[in-house]
């Protein structure tokens, strides 16, 4: 089975696991959160291209029809699915976390010879991955935290990704069809009684980033529900 195939039927098999756990047992620590993000890192060549003094340099052929293009990139929408993994030990500061953001552009290629305009097409991919969360702080109305996964995408058959993912993609760890993020800090306030509670997240990878330097994380933001 490919390395992409296999690392989604693990993340959906431990997403559901926790259900079926917490039916039998009555216990178990899940969070669940919905949030908006800034797009991931095939955004960066994007934006390198239609920013940067050589876009329509004609004398690089090569590049040529990589940097004809006009886009349009939207916030991401993402959904998070932790589960702890136990109470007290080893791996009471450990959680199993799944990840499924959607990633939507709007792609309009441009022929440079006749200078036409194509019809704009909607870029869209939905990745899914599967990490492990590790908290330093986990209070009832506080929590803080850090996590990296791993996993893989399914999208449209849109050039937009062609052109960012050769630029971004490539070789990326024996495997183009890998995706991965880190977040270096997770945040988690609790909202009075309820298990409601508001999260961001500060980090970098295929799901949100602000730049190729790591030092500057993209951010994530939104609601979450423990139960």
């Amino acid at each position: 089975m490919h390395l992409r195939n296999c690392l989604l039927l693990t993340l959906a098999l431990l997403v559901l696991r926790p259900f079926a756990v917490q039916a039998q047992e009555q216990k178990g620590d899940i969070d669940f959160n919905i949030g908006i993000s800034m797009p991931g890192l095939y955004s960066l060549p994007d934006l390198e291209y239609h920013t940067s003094a050589y876009y329509y340099n004609y004398s690089n052929l090569s590049n040529l029809s990589k940097e004809s293009y006009n886009s349009t990139l939207y916030p991401s929408i993402s959904a998070e699915l932790s589960y702890k993994l136990a109470d007290e030990g080893f791996f009471k500061r450990l959680s199993v976390v799944g990840y499924a953001g959607l990633h939507v552009a709007d792609y309009q290629d441009i022929s440079v010879v006749p200078n036409t305009y194509n019809d704009v097409e909607t870029a869209v991919k939905l990745d899914l991955l599967l990490g492990i969360r590790y908290h330093i702080i986990n209070k009832k109305y506080f929590s803080m935290y850090t996590q990296a996964f791993l996993g893989g995408e399914i999208r449209n058959s849109c050039a937009y990704w062609d052109i960012t993912g050769d630029e971004v993609y490539y070789g990326s760890l024996g495997d183009r069809s890998i995706r991965w993020q880190i977040t270096y800090l997770g945040f988690r306030f609790k909202l009075g009684r309820s298990n409601v509670g508001l999260m961001t997240e500060l980090g970098h990878g295929s799901e949100y980033c602000l730049s190729s330097i790591f030092l500057f994380p993209g951010i994530r933001a939104g609601v979450s529900y423990r139960f």
